[in-house]
């Protein structure tokens, strides 16, 4: 339940609309969670069914409506249980690194081509969450200072480092995945010079195995 304690934890800040926190969201919490905006909606209607945000509607131009949602005091209790919970670390799924374990079904070029492409996605992660850690590090975000705006004193450099750790650690999981792509390439270079092979052939042709005769 992930995304509903994100976006309780982003109502603490302040009380936002759904197309706020649609957007807040997009800038904060979906760089570790991912969620397309109608899921966000539909969780936004679970957590008001259950009490944990309450909704005040308000005018919107000429005869529209809009609602503001608000952390209750059960959303704050929401939050520190889920915060209190040690979960154990998700099991992999990584559709990339399935795919690398079968490249030999394909051809070198193929295999170099899912490789750069990694490369090229981790290059453009790492800066992305490097810089932000850059920004939470001064206290630039726009989120970030509403929340150190109304947190106690003593709280204020946790609030803040915190969150610069998490973005570092992501920043050097994407160099991790950077030097594991580049390595890759580094391995398909040998791999087709020592096969001997064009570099488009198909290495490995994939075919059904043979049937076992039925026992009569």
């Amino acid at each position: 339940m992930s995304l509903r304690h994100a976006l309780l934890a982003l109502l603490e800040a302040r009380p936002m609309t759904g197309y706020e926190l649609a957007k807040q969201f997009d800038v904060s919490a979906a760089y570790v969670w991912h969620a397309h905006h109608p899921q966000i909606y539909t969780e936004l209607r679970r957590l008001e069914a259950a009490r944990l945000v309450e909704a005040e509607v308000g005018p919107r131009g000429a005869g529209g409506t809009k609602r503001h949602y608000y952390l209750t005091d059960a959303g704050c209790d929401e939050l520190l249980r889920w915060l209190g919970e040690v979960a154990e670390p998700a099991r992999e799924r990584d559709a990339g690194y399935l795919k690398a374990t079968y490249f030999e079904f394909g051809s070198f070029e193929r295999a170099r081509g899912h490789f750069r492409a990694h490369l090229e996605h981790y290059r453009r992660v790492a800066a992305h969450w490097s810089a932000h850690a850059d920004q939470l590090e001064r206290r630039d975000t726009a989120l970030l200072r509403l929340r150190l705006a109304h947190a106690p004193q003593h709280a204020r450099d946790a609030i803040v480092a915190y969150k610069v750790h998490v973005y570092r650690g992501l920043t050097e999981r994407a160099r991790t995945e950077i030097r594991w792509a580049q390595q890759g390439l580094a391995l398909v270079d040998r791999l087709e010079r020592d096969a001997g092979i064009a570099g488009d052939a198909t290495v490995y042709q994939p075919t059904p195995p043979a049937r076992q005769p039925s026992a009569s």
